[in-house]
């Protein structure tokens, strides 16, 4: 029997790339308080996950959805809104992959502002075809683009 001395053990956490871009908070992300309305965060949320498949993965939705008759929809969304973005401020958007399946991504979305977290979302989408509305597994060319971005986690346990 092989025993594990918690002691001796290192678990860490190394992340892969992270796509960075920022968006300036406009006048009609906010409501009348003057601080952004919740669901324009998910707009926004949008916005940097379409960039990350046009500038990062070099597949546009566009082309995606149109020419080859795939979707990404939404298949679970779970998002912490930390502070608020009033307008004028600019929003750093931070995006990982947490998990690729063979269908689906789990992204982690970080939002802030000058430093200051301001939400943090897990967002799962999946490959759609559009035609049978079923989901089909990520292409080779497409999960190889996708893989840096992929956060590992790694633990490492000396047994005595």
């Amino acid at each position: 029997m092989q025993l594990i001395d918690p002691t001796r053990s290192l678990l860490f956490e190394a992340m892969g790339q992270v796509f960075q871009v920022e968006y300036p908070i406009r006048f009609s992300h906010c409501d009348p308080a003057g601080i952004v309305y919740f669901p324009r965060f998910f707009d926004l949320l949008h916005e940097a996950m379409e960039d990350w498949f046009k500038d990062a993965l070099q597949m546009p939705l566009h082309e995606l959805i149109g020419t080859q008759g795939l979707g990404t929809p939404t298949v679970s969304t779970q998002c912490d809104f930390l502070s608020p973005a009033r307008f004028g401020d600019t929003l750093k958007i931070e995006l990982s992959v947490v998990r690729l399946g063979n269908a689906s991504i789990e992204l982690l979305v970080e939002a802030s502002i000058a430093g200051r977290a301001c939400f943090k979302c897990h967002h799962t989408i999946c490959l759609l075809d559009r035609n049978a509305v079923k989901a089909v597994a990520l292409p080779e060319a497409l999960r190889n683009r996708m893989q840096p971005y992929v956060a590992v986690q790694a633990a490492v346990k000396n047994r005595v």
